[in-house]
């Protein structure tokens, strides 16, 4: 989460020119190869859904379920469209645009209209709690996918589009979603980017909507979800708890109180505890082999036309690139597949011999291995290592020299 803003600056136009160019992508990205997964996935087909209607909604974060015995598992949340899925060539999408710059928001509104509602089977991963050493990859890492054939999709519910807006400013634009949003039974895991999302997104709604936007109806749940409390006050209050026709003390809006008001609600029988050891600081990934094989694995899955969209979007975009970025971004996917790499090295005219000849990234695993163990953001290894430095002593081996 802490390096989100740079993505964004590099994602974004040039400060200089104000306009968007793939070296300022690239670059960032040919340091960072946990990335590759992503652009394997954005630059090909599947980057370019063909509407809404045919589209799927992975969870990127990992949650928890917790149930009423205490017990978590970690989750991973999923929409699959009833409709099936469809996705568009760079060639077809920009046919479409020339004519329609509007055509998936159509799409979706005049199939709602004509009846056609569109349908998205709601569906769980679920993975025991904890440790898990017998996987080549992080469950918590937002790069990776948890592969479906040991993770299946469960389905638990359903999504079915049968209305348009009335007004979509009040019922779109003012929509406000947040990771920290949650119900009873999802919990947070220790997925570094949702700790970081969940501290910003509804800060965010906070400053764009306001204050109070759980209050609009298009935020609020359903009246018997409604939570009762104490917070009060912020632009756009509109509603006070207490004078709905309870017979709670109004004046009394802090808990407790000998004088009526609300109470604090009974707890569950069985609290989720997590069990937490160990020293507290900024970790780097240590599972990093999957950096190159999940995206060599999803270019290989792929059909030919595909395959074949996707070198063509890559390839031309490191046409425009200076020669280092060409050279890193060929040397990375050609560690992810062979084909992928000499196939968009030739695309792009890149010499891919020279390619091949550089040398890992500094202060990174080479492809397909992991960190020797856990590794501080410094390059530090956790009980000592990089330097000579070891951890700080612990106040009993303090005492003991003593």
């Amino acid at each position: 989460a802490i390096k989100f803003p740079d993505m964004i600056h590099a994602f974004k136009p040039d400060p200089v020119t104000n306009q968007q160019e793939p070296w300022r992508f690239y670059d960032f990205i040919c340091s960072h190869p946990e990335a590759l997964h992503m652009v394997t996935w954005v630059k090909s087909p599947w980057g370019i859904p063909a509407n809404y209607r045919e589209m799927e909604g992975s969870g990127v974060n990992t949650y928890k379920l917790v149930n009423d015995k205490g017990i978590a598992h970690l989750v991973k949340f999923h929409w699959q469209p009833k409709q099936g899925v469809r996705n568009l060539t760079a060639q077809q999408a920009a046919e479409i645009q020339g004519r329609d710059t509007n055509h998936a928001t159509r799409d979706l509104y005049d199939a709602i209209e004509r009846g056609d509602y569109p349908e998205w089977e709601f569906c769980v991963q679920i993975m025991a709690d904890g440790e898990h050493p017998e996987l080549d990859f992080d469950p918590l890492d937002d790069t990776k996918r948890w592969p479906e054939d040991q993770f299946p999709l469960l389905p638990v519910g359903r999504m079915v589009l049968n209305k348009n807006p009335d007004n979509v400013f009040a019922e779109t634009e003012q929509s406000a979603f947040g990771t920290g949003v949650l119900v009873d039974g999802i919990d947070f895991s220790d997925d570094k980017m949702l700790q970081g999302r969940t501290l910003s997104y509804s800060d965010t709604q906070r400053y764009r909507v306001g204050p109070n936007y759980l209050q609009l109806p298009i935020n609020a749940p359903q009246e018997k979800a409604k939570a009762r409390t104490n917070q009060r006050d912020g632009q756009m209050t509109f509603y006070v708890d207490g004078v709905d026709g309870s017979d709670e003390n109004k004046h009394i809006n802090y808990e407790p109180s000998l004088m009526g008001g609300y109470q604090e609600a009974e707890q569950p029988g069985y609290e989720y505890h997590q069990w937490v050891e160990g020293h507290l600081g900024r970790y780097q990934t240590t599972t990093t082999r999957d950096d190159y094989k999940q995206a060599g694995a999803r270019y290989r899955t792929f059909e030919d036309w595909e395959r074949d969209d996707l070198v063509g979007n890559v390839g031309g975009d490191l046409k425009q690139c200076p020669e280092p970025i060409q050279l890193r971004m060929v040397w990375h996917l050609w560690h992810c597949d062979e084909d992928y790499g000499r196939r968009v090295a030739e695309v792009a005219g890149i010499d891919l011999e020279k390619a091949k000849a550089l040398p890992p990234l500094p202060n990174r695993p080479a492809p397909h291995e992991d960190r020797q163990g856990a590794t501080y953001t410094s390059g530090e290894l956790e009980n000592g290592g990089a330097g000579g430095k070891t951890e700080p002593a612990t106040s009993e081996e303090v005492a003991a020299a003593k």
